[in-house]
């Protein structure tokens, strides 16, 4: 299992819909509408995220001057709906235009300043025990130095309830993918939800079943309050849980940090592979 290769970071050419992965992540959506005086306007639709840092930027312009220097970085802090982030207008009237494909690619979260509170965190699950398949630092995907070094995968079976492990904010969601497997082909067709915490750190609860999903954009969740329920979309050899808590770095890097977890043993620094709780 590694689901995040594109959870974090989309590259994709605008308007070469026909070359998109089936399981392209939608979370983040651009399209182009030309005027009589700018060749090119760029539109950006967040239908399942209210915070993200976009770059995008676009190869080969000739006779068009871009209204932002490129690549271009923003913030999106809300549900951006239809909104014109980006034109490229004609400098010579006189002259033939020409641009390149576009490409962009996001982060779920934003860059934060503030200190990482040490919190002890649940378990995203209640009433039942379940194996940890994969701890810190696991050989399958977890590697030491990879962003995920961090992360806990735990087998469950489909559709069991996942909990919020601690209060927050919903910043993003995805549901609409069936699809899994146990291959690389398979990174971009998980489902997941990202909940930001009063620290600037994130949790992503990932591999959710379609439509597995029962929170919403901005919503407030509690510690304990059910959010979407285990599935194996993505890339999954089997259903699980997986959970991380990361911090976004900058326009093209997280890193997860280690978390205290409150279990039937007790509060432990670090659940261990092959072990129950």
């Amino acid at each position: 299992m590694n689901p995040l290769i594109f959870l974090w970071a989309t590259l994709l050419s605008i308007g070469a819909t026909a070359a998109l992965a089936q399981c392209h992540d939608e979370a983040i959506t651009f399209t182009t509408e030309k005027t009589n005086t700018s060749p090119i306007r760029l539109f950006l639709d967040t239908p399942r995220t209210i915070e993200a840092i976009v770059t995008i930027d676009c190869k080969s312009l000739d006779n068009l001057k871009p209204s932002q220097p490129l690549p271009y970085t923003f913030i999106v802090n809300s549900l951006f709906n239809h909104r014109e982030v980006l034109r490229l207008v004609q400098m010579d009237h006189r002259q033939l235009w020409r641009y390149g494909a576009y490409s962009y690619h996001f982060v779920h979260g934003i860059p934060s300043n503030l200190p990482t509170v040490d919190y002890i965190y649940s378990l995203p699950y209640a009433g039942d025990s379940f194996l940890v398949g994969q701890s810190y630092y696991g050989r399958h995907s977890h590697f030491a130095g990879s962003p995920e070094q961090y992360a806990v995968d735990f087998n469950m079976p489909e559709g069991t309830p996942i909990r919020a492990a601690r209060p927050g904010t919903v910043i993003a969601y995805r549901d609409d993918s069936s699809a899994g497997g146990d291959a690389a082909a398979f990174a971009e067709c998980c489902n997941y939800i990202h909940i930001k915490h009063d620290d600037g750190t994130y949790a992503v609860y990932a591999h959710l079943r379609p439509r597995g999903v029962c929170v919403r954009l901005g919503q407030v969740v509690n510690k304990g309050t059910v959010i979407g329920y285990a599935g194996s979309t993505g890339w999954a050899s089997c259903p699980h849980l997986h959970f991380m808590v990361y911090r976004v770095l900058n326009t093209v890097k997280i890193e997860s940090v280690p978390f205290r977890m409150q279990t039937s043993e007790g509060i432990l620094n670090q659940l261990l592979e092959g072990h129950t709780y």
